[in-house]
């Protein structure tokens, strides 16, 4: 058997911080981004629920 490895030397990774009603409404854009990363291999979604007082204190991405 023969295995062809491909070598992945980028990765690109985003951190995208948006205010939300409900944690539903949170899941649903979830699932958008997802739907929009589903041709992509080797994709990983991190996500995460927090109040928004604590991601206040996050720094912002320049």
């Amino acid at each position: 058997m023969t295995q062809t490895t491909t070598e992945k030397t980028e990765i690109c990774t985003m951190r995208i911080v948006f205010p939300v009603e409900s944690d539903d409404q949170a899941i649903a854009v979830k699932k958008k981004i997802g739907d929009i990363l589903a041709d992509i291999p080797d994709t990983s979604i991190q996500f995460t629920l927090q109040s928004a007082r604590a991601a206040m204190t996050m720094p912002a991405g320049r």
